[in-house]
């Protein structure tokens, strides 16, 4: 797995070994709001997590598990980005980061080089999200980078809650309009 650079961030392949600085990044409670699972128990049960993510595959092997742990240049981890690859060259996205970092870019540096990198390495050509529909700084995010609502249709067959919203983007290898970012992870 490849590690990735975007605006002053390097995305490390998530390993065990990350575990202890991670569990302080996920101890924030404020990334909580709008997740439906709090902060991790111990820094063990990270490491327990990351074992399993570790091996990049769903334990039937259906599905691909990729995570990188976003990492400020020359410094700690801030967070992660993850995707879950299915079936149809569609990727299933993620992304979390230490209130800290928040407005600051970075996570629409982080998620926009996982997704152009998993566009041109992976062929990947739909991805999808799910948010909270009170999450208004994700759904932000989310559009920024090309995402658009999905219809109720669309939606109704990944079971979402009620208040939850499926968002997803179209596009391959050659269609990275919103991924264009100038040096400082700003689009120009």
């Amino acid at each position: 797995m490849d590690c990735l650079r975007a605006a002053g961030l390097v995305l490390e392949p998530l390993t065990v070994a990350h575990a202890d600085a991670m569990f302080d990044v996920l101890s924030d409670p404020a990334l909580y709001r709008h997740l439906d699972y709090g902060p991790p128990p111990s820094v063990d049960h990270v490491r327990g997590v990351y074992a399993q993510l570790e091996r990049r595959a769903s334990p039937d092997a259906s599905e691909a598990w990729l995570n990188w742990i976003v990492c400020l240049d020359g410094h700690g981890p801030i967070g992660f980005v993850q995707a879950t690859l299915v079936a149809d060259r569609t990727a299933w996205v993620a992304y979390v980061l230490g209130s800290a970092h928040w407005g600051h870019g970075h996570a629409r540096a982080a998620t926009g080089a996982m997704i152009e990198h998993l566009m041109t390495s992976h062929g990947i050509t739909t991805f999808l999200a799910v948010v909270e529909n009170a999450n208004a700084r994700s759904i932000s995010l989310l559009r920024t980078l090309s995402f658009e609502r999905a219809t109720a249709a669309a939606a109704a067959p990944h079971r979402l809650s009620e208040t939850e919203l499926l968002y997803q983007r179209r596009g391959g290898p050659d269609d990275n309009r919103a991924l264009r970012l100038d040096q400082t992870g700003r689009m120009p």
